[in-house]
């Protein structure tokens, strides 16, 4: 494997490059992750960098003086796009907070096996947000910028209730998520949400891709759901005659519904002329009976009517690199973070694994319609290994951890939004700090929401 480390010289000057704000003359030449007289390919340089502020947890009112009481902070963003430049030239974008804080609990078996690890919702009145950005600039030199909340909007059912993060699908398709003090299973919700993709609609409103069914959802303006496309042959709710408050179309490709536990649709783009939608599975669906190892590594990849959200094409994509081994790729956990649309036919895709952290270019060719019979593989390549920028990306994730993290993927990028040609904002999700114990955030805080404006060359190529 090629060795792409940084030299010291360049970390510092990508330390000092953290305070620098947008929009700039140029890119800043200098920071580059291969040394002179390398062949090396050039790693992404980072641009600029911002923090979100630090502000309470918005929750709806009929939330319990305990969960208050909690004070989980502002975080947990899923996804973005860019919205608009103020006069002032400060950007602003649109971002998507995910299900709400949620961790891990072990309950003992009853027949004296191991315990079974089962996710939490300490907080199970939380309502997913959309939520306004601003990068603003720092306040000294050297200093991170502020990603400042400019507007809130709760998402909320057809009828103007609160949306709630609970599982909208029963056990076995979804596993149940359960109160951390009791270890019992959360009601299930047919309007429950987990969020993870966002797109803007033409009259204002919002597209969002959510992983429990999956499904995508058209929202109002205002955040009030519309319409909910489902799986042909999804159920939503336990089966106690509770339906979803908006209208309801089964329309998606039935693969989705062999996706992954916990890995639902991960990221949603609109094409730069509006006229398509694209999103993903976040991993590999649950292979079929007989399928070939190399099916266990190609992700679906749907393209979307972007007025009524039917599909109107499927392709796969395939994980890692092309010499890459399914096993090592599978070992390595890949998955897909995030999208962002470069053209109406082409797409910026961020995969991360445990050892990888890459942005793609990836071209859909010709329209493979979703009962056309074989579907097409998309082809891709190499714009931005960010391998070698790790160790700065947790330092200021982690508050000063030093190095890269055990596995790159706990970096959890999962917000990527196109600024220019070349340029992106990289957001990752801090899972709202919560601590290791799944009840509570984590005291002292440790793990922040940063967003980096990133530089790549749009026409670069991997190295020989």
């Amino acid at each position: 494997m090629t060795d792409r480390r940084l030299h010291p010289a360049v970390v510092s000057l990508l330390w000092t490059a953290a305070g620098l704000t947008l929009p700039l003359a140029g890119p800043i030449r200098a920071l580059s992750g291969s040394q002179p007289g390398d062949d090396r390919p050039a790693v992404a340089t980072i641009e600029s960098m911002y923090v979100l502020e630090d502000a309470p947890l918005p929750l709806p009112p009929e939330t319990p003086a305990a969960s208050h009481a909690l004070d989980f902070r502002f975080g947990g963003i899923s996804d973005l796009f860019r919205s608009e430049t103020a006069a002032d030239g400060t950007i602003h974008l649109w971002g998507i907070t995910d299900r709400g804080p949620n961790g891990f609990v072990e309950k003992p078996s009853r027949d004296g096996s191991s315990a079974k690890p089962l996710r939490t919702l300490p907080v199970p009145t939380f309502q997913p947000l959309l939520v306004k950005l601003a990068l603003e600039a720092p306040a000294a030199a050297g200093k991170p910028g502020s990603l400042r909340v400019v507007e809130v909007k709760p998402i909320a059912t057809a009828n103007g209730g609160p949306a709630s993060g609970r599982p909208a699908v029963a056990p076995p398709r979804s596993k149940p998520m359960v109160d951390p003090a009791t270890a019992l299973p959360l009601p299930v919700d047919p309007d429950g949400l987990d969020t993870e993709g966002l797109s803007p609609a033409d009259d204002g409103g919002f597209w969002i891709a959510e992983e429990y069914v999956p499904s995508l959802l058209r929202l109002t303006a205002d955040g009030r759901m519309v319409r909910r496309i489902v799986p042909i042959g999804a159920v939503l709710g336990d089966g106690d005659g509770r339906r979803a408050g908006c209208e309801v179309i089964e329309a998606l490709p039935k693969v989705c519904l062999r996706r992954a536990d916990n890995r639902g649709f991960e990221g949603l783009a609109r094409s730069p002329d509006g006229s398509r939608l694209f999103t993903m599975l976040q991993s590999p669906p649950e292979p079929l009976a007989g399928a070939a190892e190399e099916d266990a590594v190609h992700v679906p990849l749907l393209l979307l009517d972007p007025v009524q959200g039917l599909p109107l094409a499927e392709y796969r994509y395939r994980l890692g690199e092309p010499g890459e081994k399914p096993a090592d790729l599978m070992a390595a956990d890949g998955k897909i973070s995030a999208l962002a649309a470069t053209g109406n036919d082409s797409l910026l895709v961020l995969e991360q694994s445990a050892t990888a952290s890459r942005l793609y270019q990836v071209e859909l060719g010709a329209v493979e319609r979703p009962a056309a019979g074989p579907v097409a593989t998309v082809s891709k390549r190499l714009v931005a290994d960010l391998a070698a920028l790790a160790p700065i990306f947790n330092a200021e994730l982690n508050r000063g951890a030093s190095g890269a993290p055990g596995k790159l993927s706990d970096l959890k990028f999962e917000g990527l939004a196109l600024l220019a040609p070349g340029l992106v904002a990289i957001v990752n999700d801090n899972d709202f700090d919560m601590d290791p114990a799944g009840d509570a955030p984590a005291d002292p805080p440790i793990r922040r929401t940063c967003l980096w404006v990133v530089r790549f060359a749009p026409d670069a190529t991997d190295a020989p």
